[in-house]
């Protein structure tokens, strides 16, 4: 497979997943919903689209399951296309609370199918490349679709700050992307798949399981991988929570655009990865994962730490170097996430320890960020004006995982793997 082909295949995709990057949809919800339905629903939908991309992961067990000992391209080109789709039908989409549950429907049904790819993905990755190069050339796939993202969310943020209907045509362009990345994907090819699928055929034979007893065997047998999964619960949960809230408090809070809000909470951290993302890619090729989250959960908490502050002390001015470290730690977060488990799987399981990964990130996203906005509205019913100190929670939360990581790397054995 020609590297430069596949990075201008993942980059149409990418525009096309850009519309459902989780804060350029929380601002599209916003914008579109605020004034014709009840508030608190609203910012509840908020923060179920923004920590869609992890509880959609949910479902990364059922696609663990069936894309073993199956050829990985004709199994995930169908979830490409079937993407696209739904991304066009939310250029069709009205107002008000029909309109509302449509998008969410939608939106989640888009994100859902991500999950197919995002879970099957890392196993390509981990066999076409070399795992002291595998960071860096994934690196630069996500170069160009950070691009991508940050492109489509100043886009839309532009558009609906202008009003009208044209956001509607730039939602269906970017399916258009996607539909064309997908029949591209259909040439991607993977080294050495007859011998991964007969690895992974064999661990089915040898009782491999894709569901929650499978997990609750796999994570009492692998004390290394429970503990570091624990600790990205917590780091992960924080995470989670931080962007809905940063959108809601950025509107209700420090009052700046729907245009300024994309920016800070997506397209400057987006655009940010390309340059930040060979850096941390050339460390995680010389260490182990855990010796890597013990530094990037520390700048995860700098750019927490900068963002809370530009609310709670009312300096808008925090929000860009804020925005800026934020990109830093996703550029790290986004290596992690695709990379990071395989430091742990044994051949033939790394599909199961990434969609045990995924399944875990899954629920925390469906339980923390819903959390985070209603303490949000619990505080300002208590008091106009506290509900912004529901910030400290994710706060708290990213640097008690922090805290956790370098735990991790002080009491283990954490020297590169070979394979």
């Amino acid at each position: 497979m020609n590297l430069s082909y596949e990075r201008r295949a993942w980059t149409l995709i990418y525009l096309c997943l850009g519309m459902t990057e989780g804060g350029t949809a929380a601002v599209m919800v916003r914008s579109l919903f605020h004034d014709s339905v009840h508030g608190l629903a609203v910012d509840l939908v908020v923060g179920l689209v923004t920590s869609a991309p992890a509880w959609a992961n949910l479902a990364s067990l059922a696609y663990a399951r069936r894309a073993q000992g199956r050829r990985k391209v004709a199994f995930l080109q169908p979830l490409l296309v079937a993407m696209a789709m739904c991304v066009a039908l939310l250029a069709l989409v009205p107002g008000g609370g029909t309109g509302l549950l449509a998008f969410l429907l939608l939106y989640g049904a888009t994100r859902l199918l991500w999950a197919g790819v995002d879970t099957v993905r890392s196993v390509i990755w981990s066999v076409n490349y070399p795992r002291h190069l595998r960071a860096r050339i994934t690196g630069r796939i996500m170069i160009n679709a950070s691009l991508a993202l940050a492109s489509v969310g100043l886009l839309v943020g532009w558009l609906l700050a202008r009003g009208g209907p044209w956001y509607r045509f730039a939602i269906l362009a970017a399916a258009c992307a996607g539909l064309v990345g997908a029949r591209a994907f259909s040439r991607f090819r993977v080294r050495r798949e007859e011998s991964l699928l007969e690895a992974e055929r064999a661990r089915l034979e040898q009782g491999a399981r894709f569901d929650l007893a499978g997990i609750r065997g796999l994570l009492a047998r692998d004390a290394g991988f429970r503990h570091y999964m624990y600790a990205m619960s917590v780091f992960g949960a924080g995470v989670l929570t931080l962007p809905p809230l940063m959108v809601i408090c950025l509107g209700d809070v420090l009052g700046v655009s729907a245009f300024v809000q994309v920016a800070v909470t997506t397209s400057l951290p987006i655009l940010v990865i390309p340059f930040a993302i060979q850096p941390w890619a050339r460390f995680l090729d010389r260490h182990h994962v855990v010796v890597f989250r013990s530094v990037h959960g520390w700048v995860g908490t700098s750019a927490a730490l900068l963002l809370v502050s530009a609310v709670l002390l009312r300096m808008p001015v925090l929000l860009w170097p804020g925005a800026v470290l934020l990109g830093t730690s996703l550029a790290a977060g986004s290596l992690g996430w695709s990379l990071g488990h395989n430091d742990f799987a044994p051949r033939g399981e790394e599909t199961r320890y990434m969609a045990l990964h995924v399944t875990l990130t899954g629920i925390r996203g469906l339980l923390a960020p819903p959390v985070g906005i209603l303490l949000y509205h619990a505080l300002e019913t208590w008091r106009a004006g506290a509900g912004a100190w529901a910030l400290l929670m994710p706060l708290v939360l990213i640097a008690a995982g922090a805290v956790e990581f370098n735990a991790m790397r002080r009491l283990r054995d954490v020297r590169r793997p070979q394979a």
